[in-house]
């Protein structure tokens, strides 16, 4: 083989190497961008208080091309069916009417049978145990698999998605329990507030509002209210 063809070939082989070098390169700056994009997204889901342009701006928006647009597109599907959830679910925890239930103000205008409010709390907290199940669902795994499964893409875009932190078992679990917690806590309040709502309705001729407070005929029950008060304020 003379020196020509030798120079040549190893011109080629360079130029080979610097090609696929480029492709990886190329591909791992892609995966970083799209991977920084949705963990980005899901973290915004999950703030304390929500910037709903930045939002809904990542979940409308496809920054990237080919497998890994599919990729981006049905991490956002997920997250955006996610964050439908977690404003309900916001919603119900931050309902003003949840604790004005045991206002004097309420007594007065749903006392003494209060049947708009028994209905009002069984109604809610139905709701938030409804909410609970859908969200727990959301957070397994076959779930979010589901979203881009029937997609047919190479296992290389399958993976990436994996390693979205949405996927991820430590999230779904801290997710899980976190969800189960403040649900938990929630229902108790509910069911507090049943009982002392109970507990007027059964002694009903035994209470009467002055100005603003309520007042008992007798001081055991006054001490039974009380009481029933404290455990929700504990």
């Amino acid at each position: 083989m003379n020196k020509k063809i030798k120079i040549g070939i190893n011109i080629f082989l360079i130029l080979l190497v610097g090609i696929i070098a480029f492709l990886i390169i190329r591909q791992f700056l892609v995966e970083g961008k799209v991977r920084k994009e949705i963990n980005e997204l899901y973290s915004l889901i999950y703030a304390e208080q929500y910037d709903f342009d930045l939002i809904y701006g990542k979940l409308n928006k496809i920054i990237s091309e080919d497998g890994y647009a599919i990729v981006e597109n049905s991490a956002k599907e997920y997250l955006g069916d996610v964050f439908d959830k977690v404003l309900d679910f916001t919603n119900i925890l931050n309902d003003e009417k949840i604790a004005s239930i045991l206002t004097i103000e309420n007594f007065k205008n749903d006392g003494k049978d209060f049947k708009e409010s028994k209905e009002y709390l069984k109604k809610t907290k139905q709701n938030i145990l409804n909410l609970e199940a859908e969200m727990l669902g959301n957070l397994k795994e076959e779930t979010i698999m589901a979203y881009i499964v029937d997609e047919n893409l190479e296992d290389s875009y399958v993976n990436l998605y994996k390693s979205f932190n949405f996927a991820k078992s430590k999230e779904l679990k801290n997710k899980k329990e976190t969800i189960e917690k403040t649900v938990d806590d929630f229902v108790f309040r509910i069911e507090k507030e049943e009982e002392i709502i109970d507990f007027l309705v059964k002694n009903k001729n035994e209470w009467s509002i002055k100005g603003e407070s309520i007042n008992f005929n007798n001081e055991q029950l006054s001490n039974q209210y009380n009481e029933m008060i404290s455990e929700i304020n504990e």
